[in-house]
């Protein structure tokens, strides 16, 4: 029985200290390596999106719950919104196209490899510093709903795409309140 395996007794090939692993993977800008950091940003913030959307759903179970409170409640609502869109879909096709498009059209990385690298590092921080946000302070509250019922405030008067903008349903709930 013949082998196209050669085997070389006595050399031994040493895995990497983990700390200089963790080091390759933070401080890269190779194309692969920011997709993977992307899909897997993305996967954890699915995991948490999906937290909130449980914690929302036994909210709903039945009328006058106590689980979470109202403004909790609202909070969570539009982190979750926001998280879904921002921080799990986004991630999720820029990882993709990080990883994929190099190797489709044949190029050795990506054009500028530092700033795909720094914009990983600024949107993933920038979630981050969103959840300490709902975490230890008021957090969003609400948000969604207000851009339209501010727009009109800090926007000039755009004829009738302006009006029809702020004459929308949650302007009408922003106006109640104020």
């Amino acid at each position: 029985m013949s082998s196209n395996v050669i085997t070389i007794p006595g050399i031994q090939i040493e895995a990497m200290p983990w700390v200089d692993e963790l080091h390759q993977w933070l401080t890269t800008v190779d194309h692969k390596r920011l997709g993977i950091l992307y899909i897997l940003s993305a996967l954890l913030f699915l995991v948490i999106g999906g937290i909130e959307a449980i914690i929302i759903r036994i909210q709903l179970i039945h009328s006058h719950n106590n689980f979470v409170s109202p403004e909790v409640f609202n909070r969570m609502f539009t982190m979750h919104g926001t998280t879904m869109i921002f921080f799990v879909a986004m991630p999720i096709l820029f990882g993709f196209a990080n990883y994929l498009v190099p190797l489709m059209i044949g190029a050795r990385d990506m054009a500028f490899p530092r700033l795909n690298a720094f914009s990983f590092w600024l949107s993933f921080f920038g979630a981050l510093l969103l959840y300490f946000s709902f975490l230890g302070g008021s957090g969003l509250y609400g948000a969604i709903a207000l851009i339209t019922g501010l727009s009109r405030f800090w926007s000039p008067d755009l004829g009738a795409w302006g009006r029809a903008s702020t004459s929308s349903p949650p302007s009408f709930a922003c106006d109640a309140q104020a």
